[in-house]
């Protein structure tokens, strides 16, 4: 980038980890998903190719494709122009046709000798050119020593889960603990089944079952076993990801009352079909995904009953429709700054104002007000800004502004966290102020030699992608615990010359971003799944917009005669020929232009002849005019992969 007062130009040199930083889409995944990969197959209707590079590194890809995070899109270059790629929407579309709700779905297939979580699948001969087409996949796996070491993993959610995937693939004998009765965590106890169908989540867990995985539910750490046990009973790694499912807290008055309910504990009863009165008039306190998950789920529970009730999903939907709100009529979100500091997901946030819900910001709880020990108001205050002399921000209450929100209920929604009351002394876990286990971040070790952790019980809460990456990362460490670190993760990355016709198309650069359909609102009831999936036509136009940044500007300066034409023809003026004494940057640069242009006094070791091009990346559009330009063929344009192997 230039800096206008000094006239230099700081820059980074080319090399692996580069050219991986280009792909911003999968450099953003915690599990490095290749969504530039499937969003490109999905472009050349190789469905099936796409489903096999959602789902390779991630044994949720169904639910991702509903209720990720998104992290790919946040980053998305496409975004620094207009709008990113709707990337999870076109990973649900190539789930619907493969994944496990799909009902040509395509059966795992993991060769375990390649690692776990990386390079898992094999595709077998066949290219789907149609989304009806697929070929068979088989399954295979490391077998299992019969005096392989036992692994016990405690917790049944995302992390756990994953861990206990890619250990079994590993050859290792894994048994899973988990304090409830069903799999799943916080995905099956705290998403709403209308953002995540219960059905889809209980096949992907039904896949890890498969691998040879045994579940003991109702075994709660600390209550029904110890540690201590674990170890007794031979297991020779233990892995914990017990999630955070323990609520915060507010210590103000009234937090005692009948109708005052932690969100946490509310949405595990509601999605465990348990009926929950919440009066008519609810209050959802905070600001995050959970408080608008509670809202929603609230103000769906007077049908949800009726669901439950009726005989089959058709009809259970229009009795959910056109009966009398049984239960919830009202409902508010009360959060403490401005709408645009919520950490809630804008988009489930907009889908809960479309419902009805009414959000007031700017407001901070006082008390909770009673009539005969039930809750009758949430007395709230104005929130305003205060400025100290370093420029640090604070909410400061203003005097005189409180009021009453009449409700029935108070949901407090404000922070989770773990229960770690079963660590023991003797254990010899570390655990921090903020009540999370120590953990190593590379490895996930604790303190206590062969006692891992990971997911929201070392991190606080955080994302179903986030954790399930965890759950590779533990389950590596583990392997290479049990083996002595006999296993390496490997990374190797190539070039490959593209044709012209794969190339961006100025009319795609040009299409709108456009979102999946939404079912009506007078049909948003109960379990109906609110957001629909795309059709094949709306997906690969959505898939087309993609600038194929694993695509690069490769330039040759043997063959460079400087006459600028790439610089004068590039729509987006992201290329620039400028002396070398210009640049800055790394010693390495230093050393590259000393070989390639001598050295002088003058300039300090940096050549005063010589030309350099520099490229602005954020700029680059990949639609190879400046190749097309070039009279020498000093550019070329070409597609950049990478492996990563663990060996």
């Amino acid at each position: 980038m230039k800096n206008k007062i000094t006239n230099k130009y700081k820059v980074e040199l080319v090399d692996l980890e580069y050219y991986q930083k280009q792909i911003s889409c999968q450099n953003a995944c915690p599990v490095r998903t290749d969504a530039r990969g499937y969003v490109e197959a999905i472009a050349n209707n190789d469905y099936e190719g796409g489903y096999i590079s959602a789902r390779e590194p991630n044994p949720f890809a169904s639910t991702c494709g509903r209720v990720c995070a998104a992290h790919c899109e946040k980053a998305c270059r496409r975004g620094k122009i207009d709008a990113p790629i709707t990337i999870r929407a076109l990973k649900r579309f190539l789930c619907e046709a493969y994944g496990v709700e799909a009902k040509s779905h395509l059966p795992i297939v993991r060769d375990a000798a390649k690692g776990a979580g990386i390079d898992l699948l094999r595709k077998a001969p066949g290219n789907a050119a149609t989304i009806q087409s697929f070929s068979q996949l088989s399954l295979s796996r490391e077998k299992t020593v019969p005096d392989a070491a036992r692994v016990a993993v405690i917790g049944a959610g995302p992390a756990g889960l994953s861990a206990a995937h890619d250990l079994a693939l590993l050859g290792y004998p894994v048994t899973v603990f988990e304090a409830v009765p069903d799999a799943g965590g916080m995905t099956v106890l705290g998403i709403p089944e209308y953002r995540l169908p219960r059905s889809l989540l209980k096949a992907e867990i039904g896949e890890i079952r498969d691998l040879g995985v045994e579940f003991k539910f109702n075994s709660r750490l600390g209550k029904d076993f110890s540690l201590a046990d674990l170890k007794k009973q031979g297991f020779k790694a233990i892995f914990i990801a017990i999630g955070a499912h323990k609520d915060r807290g507010m210590e103000i008055e009234g937090v005692h009352l009948d109708g005052v309910l932690a969100a946490v504990d509310f949405l595990l009863n509601a999605n465990m079909g348990y009926r929950i009165d919440l009066g008519d008039r609810v209050v959802v306190v905070g600001g995050g995904d959970v408080a608008v998950d509670a809202a929603r789920v609230a103000a769906r529970l007077g049908e949800v009953y009726e669901l439950l009730a009726a005989e089959n999903l058709v009809t259970a939907v229009d009795a959910a429709r056109h009966a009398l709100r049984l239960g919830v009529r009202d409902v508010h979100m009360v959060y403490r700054g401005a709408r645009e500091e919520m950490r809630a997901s804008q988009e489930e946030l907009e889908g809960a104002l479309e419902e009805g819900i009414t959000l007031h910001t700017s407001l901070s709880p006082v008390r909770i007000i009673g009539t005969d020990g039930k809750v009758a108001a949430l007395e709230v205050v104005t929130n305003q800004s205060v400025y100290d002399a370093q420029g640090r921000r604070s909410l400061v209450p203003v005097p005189g502004s409180e009021r009453l929100i009449e409700c029935s209920s108070v949901i407090m929604a404000i922070g989770q966290e773990s229960d770690l009351s079963f660590i023991k002394p003797e254990d010899g876990i570390t655990v921090t102020r903020q009540n999370t286990i120590v953990a190593k971040d590379a490895t996930l070790a604790t303190s206590a030699p062969g006692i891992f952790a990971g997911g929201d019980v070392v991190f606080g809460p955080r994302t179903v992608i986030e954790a399930v990456a965890d759950g590779h990362k533990a389950a590596r460490a583990i392997d290479n615990y049990l083996k002595s670190g006999q296993r390496q993760v490997i990374r190797t990355g190539w070039m490959k010359p593209v044709p012209r016709e794969i190339l961006s198309r100025p009319e795609q650069h040009e299409r709108p971003r456009a979102n999946p359909a939404k079912i009506p609102l007078d049909r948003r009831t109960g379990v109906s799944e609110v957001e629909m999936v795309f059709d094949e036509e709306a997906a690969k136009k959505q898939a087309e917009r993609c600038l194929k940044c694993h695509i690069q500007t490769v330039f040759n300066s043997d063959l460079c005669i400087l006459c600028g034409g790439c610089v004068d023809v590039c729509p987006e003026n992201c290329l620039k020929l400028v002396p070398a004494e210009s640049l800055v940057g790394p010693e390495a640069l230093k050393e590259l232009t000393k070989a390639r242009y001598g050295e002088t006094k003058e300039t300090g070791g940096v050549p005063s002849l010589g030309t350099a091009m520099i490229k602005d990346e954020t700029r680059c559009i990949r639609c190879g005019l400046c190749a097309r330009r070039c009279p020498t063929g000093a550019i070329t344009m070409e597609a950049f992969s990478f492996q990563e192997q663990l060996v």
